[in-house]
């Protein structure tokens, strides 16, 4: 059990990294009270990278703490076959994108300019 938690966490968070890197912008917009002139600013590097890992480590949070849960709550007296558990791994992942997510957008709807 401890294994396929360790192992979850490390794909996931290798997966987070590869995920962020697509879907997180390294630039900022920043618009102007009743005007419509915007400012495109890039973020610096160290910035960028800690807004990555901060993504990647807690989706990779999430997903152990499903894999545990389901380890915990399933119990089988029989070995598990490989297919059964990449779906039950893509599962998890998913499911803690979706957390994730979830959390995103209620954040941007909480501190809307």
């Amino acid at each position: 059990m401890e294994r396929r938690i360790v192992k979850s966490g490390i794909y996931s968070f290798i997966l987070g990294l590869l995920i962020g890197i697509v879907f997180l912008k390294d630039t900022e917009v920043i618009r102007y009270d009743g005007s419509t002139v915007k400012e495109i600013v890039q973020l610096p590097l160290r910035v960028y990278l800690f807004k990555l890992l901060r993504f990647s480590s807690v989706l990779s949070l999430v997903s152990m703490a499903v894999a545990w849960i389901s380890s915990y709550f399933v119990i089988t007296g029989e070995k598990t076959k490989f297919s059964v558990l990449v779906k039950s791994y893509f599962k998890a992942l998913i499911l803690g994108l979706l957390i994730v997510l979830i959390a995103v957008f209620i954040q941007s709807l909480l501190y809307r300019n």
